[in-house]
């Protein structure tokens, strides 16, 4: 009987992991997911633009998978039972596996600041970026807070700057902690020329309707986004994987968390050369290209494999309309303005015509 493999969650990784499973390995492949398409999580911010569409950064899961050798269950996860090895959903179905990759991605994670779950909006789904979408939508000149100076959050701003009233609250000294102070600098230069205000170094600390306190400043906002941090979704705590501190399956260097269960994408927290990696989608994606091919491996009984050492290409950041910033090379290299906002879109395209090599189907830049 050919082995059951279940892929948990279809971003970037568990993507990258079925391509490879498809193309080495036998056996029966369940992709699960609740979400309708394969999101483009990266590409989220520019669909808040006016005139752009959300849906033009979901790849429906019905045309991708398409005569392919997958069955989806279109459910969420709320379990595992390890020494059963079945996976629980949240209809109450029990999915059987022979191995499974938990590549289900994180969560947005909210600190306990009174009124900040209930009021702000996260942009990790493509839900989340049709929500506010349709509050930005109500009229110009809003007043936007966006808390969180990282990827997301200034990507956010840039996108909006032109059109609304925005401010981005950061509690840290400086924006992008993946990137260099200088590239950092250079990024806070360009935003503050586009009109975005910033309050960095104020944590914040209450959130009611229309108003946050941050570092002490009473702010007055019509939307609130937050772009402040995330995590491992709750119900890990729940199963008997070994996690770390903050709720991260604990992974040897081939991404195995217990015999049969492998974890990739962001749920891994990967290290090289003694630093922890961002959580990125390029990163998820060798991650889930990689632990797919050690499945394959093992199924194939070939041998030991060799350790994940990720290829990390760059770093880059899209500001406002045609600008941008970042690294490539392995940090040699820098790039600022529209370079570094053409190189991003590149990659963008780079990424949606390997889809269509691997699956056979043909996407819009």
């Amino acid at each position: 009987m050919a082995d059951r493999i279940v892929v948990a969650g279809g971003g970037y990784a568990g993507l990258a992991a079925l391509s490879r499973l498809l193309n080495q390995a036998g056996g029966r492949l369940t992709l699960i997911d609740s979400e309708p398409g394969h999101t483009l999580v990266p590409e989220l911010p520019e669909a808040l633009a006016p005139g752009k569409s959300v849906a033009r950064h979901v790849l429906s899961y019905d045309r991708l998978l398409k005569d392919a050798r997958v069955t989806r269950i279109a459910d969420q996860i709320v379990g595992i039972r390890v020494a059963q090895r079945t996976v629980l959903l949240q209809s109450g179905e029990q999915v059987a596996f022979d191995w499974l990759i938990l590549a289900v991605g994180t969560v947005p994670r909210f600190p306990p600041v009174p009124g900040l779950k209930a009021l702000a909006l996260p942009l990790k789904t493509a839900q989340d970026t049709q929500r506010i979408k349709r509050d930005l939508d109500k009229g110009k000149n809003q007043q936007v807070v966006v808390v969180g100076g990282g990827l997301t959050g200034v990507e956010v701003a840039g996108v909006l700057a032109p059109r609304h009233h925005v401010s981005l609250v950061e509690a840290s000294t400086r924006l992008l902690p993946g990137l260099g102070p200088g590239l950092a600098s250079y990024a806070h230069r360009r935003l503050k020329g586009a009109g975005v205000t910033f309050y960095l170094h104020h944590k914040l600390s209450e959130v009611s309707a229309g108003r946050i306190v941050a570092g002490g400043k009473h702010l007055s906002y019509d939307i609130l986004i937050w772009a402040g941090g995330i995590g491992p979704p709750t119900w890990l705590s729940e199963t008997d994987l070994p996690l770390d501190r903050q709720g991260y399956p604990v992974a040897d260097p081939t991404g195995q968390v217990l015999p049969h269960v492998y974890v990739a994408g962001d749920l891994w927290q990967i290290e090289d050369r003694g630093q922890r990696l961002p959580q990125t989608a390029q990163l998820a994606e060798q991650a889930g290209a990689y632990v797919g091919s050690v499945i394959a491996s093992r199924l194939k009984q070939d041998g030991d494999v060799p350790e994940f050492h990720p290829h990390i290409r760059g770093m880059l950041v899209a500001l406002n309309p045609g600008q941008g910033v970042g690294w490539v090379y392995h940090g040699g290299l820098s790039v600022q303005g529209f370079s570094a906002r053409w190189l991003k879109n590149m990659v963008f395209r780079q990424y949606r015509r390997g889809l269509t090599r691997e699956f056979d189907r043909v996407w819009p830049d």
